[in-house]
């Protein structure tokens, strides 16, 4: 991914800040799940993308072959979400919130070609159905004003011994486009597969 994190189109809160509050999913733009003639749920993705006014943007939708139990603590690690790309050191800070399952703030740093750091709000809310699916949303909440916006949602839904994910990531910077919002929830997806199957998370040059 390039160096989307240093450049900012502008100082003011992301927009999407409030979907944090509200645990409310972004827009899917009607993407369907991959399914091939010899498997209703390949573990691959679909990926869509685009830019709005204040944002570029990524959908990818795909199967992770695993039981809805065994994608919350996938979903819940917050080292899965860090764009280690970019990344060079982060920190987790866990919150009191009584209002969700689980919530924390992650504390990034990049370090190339000058040193900045960005705070990233996690909320997740369990579905006590697999088939209602949990939800989880994310945003820049504080940090470097050179990044605008950073910011995303993830419906996980159980489907017997497979989950439907599907994240959407709104990224707003000067130099990025929506390539770079693809690359990040590509990633995203191979590190939740890493992680389903107790694998290490992959790692970038």
């Amino acid at each position: 991914m390039a160096l989307f994190l240093l450049v900012a189109c502008s100082t003011e809160e992301s927009a999407d800040s409030a979907a944090v509050a509200t645990l409310t999913p972004f827009d899917a733009h009607d993407l369907d799940a991959p399914r091939d003639d010899d498997d209703p749920y390949p573990e691959r993705s679909a990926i869509l993308s685009g830019s709005e006014d204040e944002y570029d943007w990524a959908v990818l939708r795909g199967w992770v072959k695993v039981g809805a139990p065994d994608i919350w603590p996938v979903l819940t690690d917050p080292d899965v979400g860090v764009n280690r790309r970019d990344v060079a050191s982060w920190t987790v800070a866990e919150l009191d919130d009584g209002d969700v399952d689980a919530a924390y703030v992650v504390t990034e740093v990049v370090e190339d070609p000058i040193t900045v750091d960005f705070d990233l709000t996690w909320r997740h809310d369990q579905a006590d159905d697999p088939a209602n699916g949990s939800v989880s949303v994310w945003s820049k909440t504080g940090g470097t004003e050179f990044i605008s916006d950073i910011s995303g949602s993830i419906v996980a839904t159980g489907h017997d011994d497979v989950v439907d994910f599907l994240v959407v990531f709104h990224l707003a910077t000067v130099d990025s486009g929506p390539a770079e919002a693809e690359e990040f929830v590509t990633d995203f997806y191979a590190s939740v597969l890493a992680a389903a199957h107790g694998e290490p998370l992959p790692t970038y040059e």
